[in-house]
C-alpha cells in the first residue's frame, strides 16, 4: 500500500491508498500541512509498533 497526494485544479488535497484507488480523502491545503507538521514532529509514531514515544511514555 502506499498513499498518493495530489492538488486538484480546484486548489484542493485529494488523497486515496494505491489498493483502493476508488477512495479519495479530500482536504485544505492548511489542513494537509498541519498533518505534514504533525508527522515530523513525531505526533502520530504511537500509532506505529516499534516507534519509541520521545518523552519515554509507551
Amino acid at each position: 500500500m502506499a498513499l498518493e497526494v495530489t492538488t486538484g485544479e480546484d486548489g484542493m488535497i485529494y488523497i486515496r491508498e494505491t489498493d483502493e484507488p476508488d477512495v479519495v480523502a479530500v482536504t485544505t491545503p492548511a489542513k494537509w500541512d498541519a498533518f505534514v507538521k504533525g508527522v515530523k514532529a513525531g505526533e502520530f509514531d504511537h500509532f506505529v509498533e516499534g516507534v519509541e514515544d520521545p518523552e519515554g511514555a509507551e
